[in-house]
């Protein structure tokens, strides 16, 4: 770069283009960056560790190339022309890729290092993510973690705007830039008040929700469809309440408001609800989602290692169901 060539040679003058001009070199590009921050020769040769005299050499080379002026001189500083303008932002988005690749090749280097970015349902939220990272983070001390819930109708926007590297849901996203792989089931069972009278049964059944009041889901929700074999031609009587997570069904049942079908991870540990299984058993199933554009960061790949190692030896890992 600049601080360690004082000259261009007509071995390093690059080939000229097809007006005949020739492009200009990333020593030239510095130059002209260093002199927008800086104000002025004496100062860009200060931030490149080179001589004023040099500084103005390239200057005056990179003008006579483009056959315009980059600067106004005006006393001891340079007033940037409108081309100059223009042409200062495009050389910063440059400086910010390459600022983004020495941050990327920083991470790579580091095992175990970089930010993790994790979306998932509530649901998955309450037990199964947290048993996961605390296994990821076991084996990747330096890594940093950023986890949130999302609905599903959410979830896909998360990966276009590049705000996720994993999801994971209960219904694979249909996008045509995102990839979803199936890690896991989980079984759906009848979290009820411990004082209900449907808990001195050993098994719920469908007709079970022919006159008590209970906790469903709107049409079209992903434990609605779900839970499609269950009920057959639908429930007898329909749900006194309806709610959009299986978070919020185990809240309400928590407070004595009536049964709820939801699946077993969403349920936390400190819950109080009695819990019995269903006929015909239900499940959800539960997916691993990550862009297509790009191979799943080096961190992704640990998660999901972990995320599959916790289903596994907790009876939800396919084939085990």
């Amino acid at each position: 770069m600049v601080g360690q060539q004082h000259e261009d040679t007509p071995d390093t003058v690059p080939a000229r283009d097809a007006r005949g001009a020739p492009p200009l070199s990333l020593r030239q590009i510095e130059v002209f960056r260093a002199i927008m921050m800086a104000g002025s020769i004496s100062g860009a040769g200060r931030v490149l560790h080179v001589s004023q005299p040099a500084v103005s050499r390239v200057l005056a080379l990179t003008e006579s190339r483009l056959g315009y002026p980059l600067f106004e001189r005006a006393k001891s500083r340079l007033l940037p022309t409108p081309e100059a303008r223009r042409l200062y932002l495009e050389v910063e988005q440059v400086y910010g890729g390459i600022q983004r690749v020495n941050d990327l090749a920083a991470n790579l280097g580091r095992r175990g290092a970089g930010m993790l970015r994790v979306v998932a349902s509530a649901s998955f939220g309450q037990r199964l993510i947290p048993r996961a990272m605390e296994r990821f983070r076991v084996r990747n001390r330096s890594a940093r973690v950023d986890f949130r819930t999302v609905t599903f109708d959410e979830l896909v926007g998360y990966f276009l705007s590049d705000r996720a590297d994993v999801g994971i849901s209960m219904t694979a996203p249909d996008h045509p830039n995102l990839s979803s792989t199936r890690v896991g089931q989980d079984s759906i069972v009848c979290a009820l008040p411990a004082d209900h009278p449907l808990a001195a049964r050993e098994v719920i059944r469908a007709e079970d929700f022919s006159s008590a009041a209970w906790i469903g889901y709107p049409a079209g929700t992903p434990l609605d469809l779900a839970l499609e074999g269950f009920f057959g031609a639908g429930p007898v009587s329909p749900a006194a309440i309806e709610v959009h997570s299986p978070v919020t069904a185990h809240a309400f049942v928590q407070q004595g408001m009536g049964p709820a079908l939801l699946d077993r991870w969403c349920i936390p540990p400190q819950s109080t609800v009695a819990q019995r299984p269903i006929e015909p058993a239900a499940h959800v199933e539960i997916w691993a989602t990550h862009s297509n554009l790009a191979p799943l960061p080096l961190l992704g790949r640990r998660f999901l290692a972990a995320l599959q190692e916790v289903l596994a030896e907790s009876s939800n890992f396919v084939g085990q169901a």
